[in-house]
């Protein structure tokens, strides 16, 4: 039989939530290889289309671990793709704040930027992202909508 928690114990850790002072992933012991099986089927789920489902779990996982630029940036993907633009702005601007040298979360909120017709601020992440380390495929989407907004 399973020791049941200490009631103190889960008292402070809410308490300490409550305060902003722990996410729920240390309150509840999630661990990251948990919740990252959950963000793999969040994944699939989006690329089979079913874009709703992949938004709730992306939601969750923020919620639970808000301080993880993965499941910011997730979130402003499905959020896009959802059409919640502003939900999706929001969401980039976390991941950018949580990692500052993530191109890829530069390049999806300058996506993001264009659709509210924000060029110059696009263009800031475009330049900010081309300057960042990162995959090469990245690196040339990001150079192609800076060059794309350059001859408008």
């Amino acid at each position: 039989m399973a020791a049941e928690p200490d009631a103190n114990a889960l008292v402070a850790a809410v308490q300490r939530w409550a305060d902003g002072k722990a996410t729920l992933k240390e309150v509840h012991g999630y661990t990251d290889e948990e919740l990252y099986a959950v963000a793999r089927t969040a994944y699939a789920f989006f690329h089979q289309g079913k874009v709703p489902e992949a938004r709730t779990l992306f939601q969750g996982l923020f919620a639970i671990n808000p301080r993880d630029a993965y499941f910011a940036r997730a979130l402003g993907v499905v959020e896009y793709a959802s059409g919640n633009v502003e939900g999706a702005l929001s969401a980039y601007e976390v991941a950018v704040k949580l990692a500052p040298d993530d191109a890829a979360s530069y390049v999806g909120r300058a996506e993001v930027l264009l659709t509210l017709g924000q060029r110059p601020r696009a263009a800031e992440d475009l330049k900010r992202a081309t300057s960042l380390p990162r995959d090469l495929k990245l690196m040339a989407k990001a150079q192609a909508m800076l060059d794309a907004l350059h001859t408008r």
